[in-house]
């Protein structure tokens, strides 16, 4: 049974008690914000990590400044501290209390916090038949035998508020009080209740806040008491000196500027909370209103008790709280957080599940599914969006990420998705499964965790007509091109459809992408990408076309004459993209199309050069190369650029781990695919690949394995990155044909290493800390996707240190003693703006060139291209048609 504690969160005992890993659970036990912590807080860590280095500000000042004018207090009414549970010990040894008055039930560290001072606690009840509101004659009658009053505002467990006479009767300080409103935030009538202007003045009140819970950052530890100056200067008599750190106070400065986060977690919780409560009494069971992000229940109409219970959804990966340690209620009570909409599903869908074992229902209640996120039918889906193309590579992924940012701009809770998606450029999802890039980018977009929901089906191509069948994140099996479509793709359908019900229960709206052209009339009839999936979806369908190919009304009208009646009916309109020119020009065959069809061109799209985001495939990688190779000419007259050169591999994939040095002021970029056009690089990256012995065999027939040899030797920078890695060694083994028909195969040999190829993947997201050009050892961060073990014949150098959640570490990597040449299987490296810069800086020394500082910081750069791309469709597309089709 569960270890039986005083606070949410503990996913650590959880793990030993019920044997899963601790990542596995959905924690309804703690109340976080599901939506944080907000970017800013991952970005500042990532800039000012050195400064730990330093001693934090002891009397933490800016924070207090910033603090004092989001509230429009006198600063000297602000103390700062290590969370609010520092605080409430800090109000009561300050005040020494002889009686407290406690409303019951309550958070349990106010009465050890009274009881540490040596006072005593006596009750001031909340009773359910007033829904756990606290009553004013109650209230009196503890004021009378009382030398303080300690009160929650919301209360936690019930989510109550206090009335607004109370609230009153406090704010004029008639009551000596100390008042919680550390989830005060989450309530849209915060500041109409808050009691902080009248704590400022009054010195009789104290108010505590917390910035844990609504920013979601309780590793951190934050919040503030507002009290006045005398009440706040006798709290500092017992606090410790350097009690808030630095990181704590930089990450508050932070996010009291997250306007927009804060906008978008009130509009997220007022949706929410409501249908939770709506769905826990679909089940049966009693549920208390809330004000805030937690709901109480009882389970006292099925005869259950909350440790039962508890125990129950532990073993089925799902945390709830025990509310019986709350004193004031008995072992029936349980409380719940509210969180995202397919997290809450699986609540529900557990708590039938477990409330039916319990009982020996023997059927989950109603019929629900553990397994998955049931079905509502009652419950209306989200609208959806579709995207299709007269052909692949018009602009489908870009488009629908840029629509994904402009709705999440709006206001909308936003999610993409694509049924099916064929990729060599993959993404790793939060919980080490794959996806299509495209589909992480666009999760992206919509400031949320991409998961696999989004992109079900991923096809990988590892040879002429075979590609390996990944299915939510995990490969399947490798299939033909005939297999697939005969023996699969019937079994596909129902995987599709769930996935898309899922992000429709979850958001407000879902943009789907189509793939190909959805006039492939020998696809048609088990086509689960495009119009097919347009009619599950009830999708109004925007058609794309790229104006750059050339016949762009011959491909718009060709497409939908194919179409079905019914197929035409669902597109509601056209988009022209990558238009250069005068549009004026273009009018007249924009008239004649909309006569033709019927149908609206919703917006001409110009083209858009430089934007800085991921590509999805090898089509648009070829784009890319060509784009590349008509700068290349104006940039090899600047000895000062660094000429990298990346060899392009047949079966290149995850091509985007090269992407930062594209923006990076000092380089050269090229792609090689001959020993003829290697010339004489500054530094040669070897990438990754679908099929590592097939791309070795490639670089053999080529001559470019002999070019890599001989420039490492003269003592060249080469770096291999995933199969890139792999193929610098000294063997590449495949006893079970897993990559090919070849058993073995020598590689480069820059590395004492053999590495065999298994039938399982390895996909995980990797912290590590890189100590490859000496000073100390800096923190990256990448994503692995391989299916081959590297192993030492002899010691070798390892340059990374991969540290796990559980604080162990593992050595990864190979390089050179001198770190010219080096390997790692951590796509992504590229991406981390320290470690890229000490990397090139160590090239320009080699070539005489000074170091230069670390100024791209390209997640920034990439999270400003995306608002870039929704301003640039914005002012090009008829957005009130564009709603219109949505709502219809």
């Amino acid at each position: 049974m569960l270890e039986r504690y005083g606070h949410g969160g503990d996913v650590w005992t959880a793990a030993e008690t019920f044997g899963l890993p601790k990542e596995q659970f959905l924690d309804f036990s703690s109340n976080m914000n599901p939506l944080g912590p907000p970017e800013a807080v991952g970005r500042l860590m990532r800039e000012r990590w050195r400064e730990v280095a330093q001693y934090p500000d002891p009397a933490v000042r800016e924070l207090t400044r910033k603090l004092a004018r989001k509230h429009g207090v006198d600063p000297a009414c602000i103390l700062v501290g290590n969370g609010a549970a520092e605080l409430i010990d800090l109000a009561v040894r300050a005040l020494q209390p002889q009686v407290t008055g406690l409303a019951r039930p309550s958070f349990l560290e106010y009465e050890e916090a009274v009881e540490k001072s040596g006072g005593r606690a006596i009750d001031i009840p909340l009773r359910p038949e007033h829904g756990f509101v606290l009553q004013e004659a109650e209230l009196e009658a503890a004021a009378a035998r009382c030398d303080l009053l300690f009160l929650g505002h919301p209360n936690n467990p019930t989510g109550t508020l206090l009335p607004d006479a109370v609230v009153r009767r406090l704010a004029a300080g008639d009551v000596p009080a100390i008042v919680d409103e550390a989830f005060l935030d989450f309530s849209l009538r915060e500041e109409s209740l808050t009691l902080i202007p009248a704590a400022a003045k009054s010195r009789r009140l104290i108010v505590i806040r917390s910035m844990t819970k609504f920013f979601s950052i309780p590793g951190i530890r934050l919040g503030y008491a507002v009290a006045h100056p005398e009440l706040i200067e006798a709290m500092k008599r017992f606090k410790v000196h350097w009690s808030v750190n630095a990181l704590a106070q930089w990450v508050g400065e932070a996010v009291l500027e997250e306007d927009a986060f804060a906008a978008q977690t009130l509009r997220w919780l007022s949706e929410e909370k409501d249908r939770l409560i709506g769905r826990l009494r679909e089940i049966g069971l009693e549920v208390y209103d809330s004000e805030v992000n937690f709901i109480l229940l009882s389970l006292k109409l099925f005869g259950l008790n909350a440790q039962a219970l508890q125990t129950e959804m532990g073993r089925r990966g799902i945390l709830i709280r025990d509310a019986s340690l709350f004193k004031g209620l008995d072992d029936s009570y349980v409380r719940v957080a509210v969180k995202l909409r397919e997290h809450n599903e699986k609540l529900v869908a557990a708590l039938e599940a477990s409330i039916a074992a319990l009982t020996g229902a023997g059927e989950p209640i109603r019929g629900a599914a553990l397994s998955g996120v049931r079905i509502d039918e009652a419950h209306p889906l989200a609208p959806t969006l579709m995207l299709q193309g007269t052909a692949s590579d018009v602009g489908k992924s870009l488009l629908t990420a840029a629509l994904c940012r402009i709705l999440l701009q709006d206001g909308y809770r936003v999610a993409p998705f694509k049924s099916q998606n064929m990729s060599l450029n993959s993404y790793v999802t939060p919980d080490g499964k794959e996806i299509g890039r495209a589909q992480g980018m666009q999760a992206d977009a919509c400031r949320i965790a991409a998961t696999t929901d989004m992109n079900p089906i991923l096809l990988k191509p590892k040879k002429d007509m075979v590609s390996q069948v990944v299915v939510h994140g995990k490969p399947y099996r490798d299939l033909d091109a005939r297999a697939y479509r005969e023996r699969y793709l019937p079994e596909a359908e129902a995987v599709v459809k769930e996935s898309l019900a899922r992000l429709r229960q979850s958001y407000d709206i879902v943009v789907i992408e189509g793939a190909g052209s959805p006039a492939e009339v020998n696809l048609k009839d088990r086509d689960i990408v495009n119009m097919r999936l347009a009619g599950w979806a009830d999708a109004p369908v925007l058609l794309v076309a790229d104006i750059d190919r050339g016949g762009v009304f011959a491909s718009l009208v060709g497409t939908l004459d194919i179409l079905t009646p019914e197929e035409r009916a669902r597109v509601k309109g056209f988009v022209i993209n990558k238009f250069r020119g005068d549009v004026t020009l273009l009018q007249p065959g924009i008239d004649w199309l909309e006569e033709r069809t019927g149908k609206p061109v919703l917006g001409v799209i110009p083209y858009l050069p430089q934007l800085g985001l991921e590509d999805e495939d090898s089509a648009s990688l070829d784009r890319r190369l060509a784009e590349s190779g008509r700068m290349s000419a104006s940039q090899e007259r600047q000895p000062d650029l660094l000429d990298i050169a990346v060899i392009r591999l047949p079966r290149i994939s995850n091509f985007t781990d090269i992407d930062p040095l594209s923006f990076e002021p000092d380089v050269r970029l090229r792609f090689v695919t001959g020993a003829g056009d290697f010339g004489r690089p500054d530094a040669v990256i070897v990438p990754g690949s679908k099929n590592t012995i097939d791309d070795l065999l490639y670089l053999r027939h080529a001559g470019l394995d002999r070019k890599l040899a001989q420039y490492a030797e003269d003592g060249g920078f080469v770096t291999g990155i995933c199969a890139g890695y792999q193929m610098l060694g000294e063997k590449l083994l495949d006893p079970l044909l897993v990559e090919s028909g070849e058993p073995e195969l020598r590689g480069i040999g820059l590395f004492p290493a053999q590495t065999e190829f298994a039938r399982e993947k390895q996909t995980v997201r990797s912290e590590a800390m890189a100590s490859l050009y000496g000073g100390e050892a800096m923190p990256v961060h990448g994503y692995e996707i391989h299916m081959g073990q590297t192993e030492f014949t002899r010691p070798v150098r390892h340059p990374f240190e991969i540290v796990r959640e559980d604080g162990s570490r593992q050595e990864e990597g190979a390089a050179t003693e001198d770190g010219r040449v080096w390997g790692t299987y951590l796509h992504g490296i590229l991406h981390n703006d320290d470690f890229r810069r000490a990397w090139l800086n160590r090239v320009r020394l080699d070539k005489g060139l000074e170091p230069l500082p670390a100024e791209l910081r390209f997640m920034e750069r990439r999270e400003a291209a995306f608002d870039r791309l929704a301003d640039h469709v914005r002012a090009h597309l008829d957005l009130p048609q564009l709603y219109a089709m949505i709502k219809e």
